[in-house]
């Protein structure tokens, strides 16, 4: 792609105020003709901070020339071939007196020419929901309008998972009958869900393999375990491992009543940002899934930007061939905007990447299973 990129400056006929920069939507270049400019939105938001008023529009066709000595107008450009064919860029007018506004629009097209590069995104999903209104096991959740809050497994408030109830039942079931109980797994959203108990002894959590080599209990023919709603499948059953080793009648909790969310999201991130360069987050960092996804980030030593809107965005936080962006964004938004934006900054391959783990219904026991 760098091949075929290329910075130019041009006179024009049209007319740009003083104090103000006119902001490309589309423009006719002289020799590839017609240039579209998806990332101009990108262009006049750091227009606007620089104090300077952006007025965006189309530039009028056969506007530009190379040379034209009388001409009111300078035009800074950065066009690149697409590799389906036709051209996408950038451009910035301003008036030829207005050294200002010349300046910064210089700064930024070369700015901006220094990180046009073909570039790969790989899109960490929020959820869907299936033709019922629910969202699918092992779906990431998202932070909407219509979930403002999670389960404690992880799932959005507005889909019915049973895994919180699932655990708590199970907790009771076995602190009933007088079994002493560990909680395994390390609990990833919110507070813990069991409800409060007048008798019992009152569980033990167990949140790594190493509580497990040392966890001591009382009874070893009376333990029994539930697994924290929240939990990353994978890391409670390293832990079960452990503890079944060291005490081979330990009885628990159903793995089909185990929530799966944690455990895809976890899978999905990491996949991902094995690959990356760079974690664009976009939504609240409360969001399970973001939270996750800056937890691995941080243990791969990888850069992360908080993209609080796609217009504050800056030419080093997209420069790598390879991005991660997980979307808590009511509805997605913040996908959509700022893949429209990555497409005007170089040929850009978006990909989604999305586990998901769900019941396998042909093999679905007709009764509950024996315990």
């Amino acid at each position: 792609m760098n091949r075929s990129a290329l910075s130019e400056v041009f006179r024009a006929t049209l007319r740009v105020p003083p104090g103000t920069l006119t902001v490309a939507t589309s423009f006719t270049h002289p020799a590839r003709g017609r240039v579209d400019c998806p990332a101009h939105g990108l262009l006049a938001a750091l227009t606007r901070n620089s104090g300077l008023a952006p007025r965006s529009r189309a530039l009028p066709a056969a506007c530009l020339h190379e040379h034209l000595p009388d001409a009111a107008t300078t035009v800074f450009a950065v066009t690149y071939e697409r590799p389906e064919g036709g051209h996408h860029g950038l451009a910035l007018a301003a008036d030829a007196k207005d050294s200002a506004a010349l300046a910064f629009a210089g700064r930024q097209i070369d700015s901006f020419r220094a990180v046009l590069r073909t570039r790969r995104l790989l899109y960490v999903m929020a959820p869907t929901t299936d033709a019922d209104g629910r969202a699918p096991a092992g779906s990431v959740p998202a932070q909407t309008a219509a979930a403002p809050s999670w389960e404690s497994c992880g799932c959005p408030a507005t889909r019915a998972c049973p895994a919180p109830r699932n655990a708590n039942n199970a907790l009771h079931r076995f602190t009933d009958r007088g079994d002493e109980v560990v909680l395994v797994g390390s609990q990833a959203v919110g507070p813990p869900p069991w409800e409060a108990r007048t008798s019992g002894a009152a569980p033990v959590a167990v949140r790594s393999r190493q509580e497990a080599e040392s966890v001591a209990v009382g009874d070893p023919d009376r333990l029994a375990f539930v697994v924290t709603p929240g939990s990353v499948v994978s890391e409670a059953a390293a832990i079960l491992k452990v503890l079944r080793r060291r005490y081979p009648r330990l009885r628990g909790q159903h793995p089909s009543e185990w929530c799966y969310t944690m455990e895809d999201l976890h899978t999905a991130v990491a996949a991902a940002l094995s690959q990356s360069d760079i974690l664009l987050v976009a939504g609240r960092r409360s969001a399970p899934a973001v939270r996750t996804a800056v937890c691995q980030a941080a243990e791969a030593k990888l850069r992360v930007h908080d993209v609080t809107t796609p217009t504050s965005l800056r030419p080093q936080d997209i420069d790598a061939a390879t991005i991660t962006l997980v979307d808590a964004t009511p509805d997605g938004r913040g996908r959509r905007e700022i893949g429209r934006i990555m497409n005007g900054l170089g040929p850009a391959s978006h990909i989604r990447r999305e586990v998901r783990s769900y019941p396998e219904p042909l093999l679905m026991p007709h009764s509950a299973p024996a315990r």
